[in-house]
């Protein structure tokens, strides 16, 4: 009897049985781009700690989810159930892409936004993209921050009360020319120089630097599991690096520092390094 032989055969079967129990869920299956998505995965044994999602050449880290999950409450679930965000880039092509863990997959077919163009006037002194020294560094750290502990709880709040001048998505036309490869990655708020600015959820400050010269005096704010929240072209910083900050504790002020043609705060939310569409998350709860 060739017992290698049937060896392989059950552990083949075992695996097969295991990834039939196992259940990989998504909020939503055909998000439009910049849409935030949740991500459930129910493990046979309690190791989600050891898979990642992948969509789109990314890896999606997963955490435990305490108490577990809406979508999976009305089914009584007492597995445990571990889950993430993936926020669907806003300049990925529409159609259809393979989320998976591994074993388990689901396809997403991505909508057109049908994101508009924005025609904007900018001096000379400011129509480029140049950076000061260590700038593009330190913006992309703070995106790909990644903590274990989750600091928010419920929607976001709006980061200053004033009109919302620019939506997320926008494809600007800057002095005549369509910018290449850009959109725009926040909502820009029109206000007053001096006007409060408040943080949009609780969460620690990773990122309190003045005088950049494309994002001018910008704070980042971690809420963890891969959300980071940014504010931009400040005229004031009054936190530090290290603050542990509430919802709706003032900030900064909102100013016209850097690239900016006008006073504003542009304010973004990133979700494992790619922006999200913040008015989602004023409106939805993850």
């Amino acid at each position: 009897m060739n017992y290698s032989l049937i060896w392989f055969i059950c552990a083949f079967a075992t695996i097969l049985w295991q990834s039939a129990q196992a259940r990989l869920i998504v909020s939503n299956s055909s998000p439009v781009q910049g849409e935030t998505v949740e991500i459930f995965y129910e493990p046979v044994q309690a190791d989600g700690n050891q898979l990642e999602a992948r969509f789109n050449d990314h890896s999606y880290k997963f955490f435990e989810l305490h108490g577990g999950s809406k979508i999976l409450e009305r089914e009584k679930n007492d597995k445990p159930v571990w889950g993430c965000l993936v926020a669907v880039p806003a300049d990925i092509k529409p159609g259809k892409y393979l989320l998976n863990t591994g074993r388990e997959m689901q396809l997403i077919n991505v909508m057109d936004a049908k994101f508009p163009f924005q025609y904007l006037h900018l001096p000379v002194s400011k129509d480029n993209f140049e950076a000061s020294a260590g700038e593009r560094e330190s913006i992309e750290k703070a995106k790909a921050t990644l903590s274990n502990q989750r600091w928010w709880q419920g929607v976001f709040s709006e980061p200053c009360h004033a009109r919302r001048s620019a939506a997320f998505g926008l494809k600007r036309v800057v002095n005549g020319k369509p910018l290449k490869d850009y959109f725009h990655s926040g909502l820009d708020f029109a206000a007053p120089l001096g006007k409060p600015v408040m943080a949009c959820a609780p969460g620690k400050v990773i990122l309190a630097h003045g005088d950049y010269q494309l994002h001018g005096n910008v704070i980042a704010i971690d809420h963890g599991q891969g959300v980071i929240s940014f504010y931009i072209h400040l005229q004031k910083i009054l936190v530090n690096e290290g603050d542990m900050v509430k919802a709706g504790q003032e900030i900064g002020k909102v100013g016209q520092t850097g690239r900016a043609s006008g006073p504003h705060l542009h304010f973004s939310i990133y979700v494992n390094k790619t922006s999200a569409n913040p008015i989602i998350w004023f409106q939805h709860a993850f």
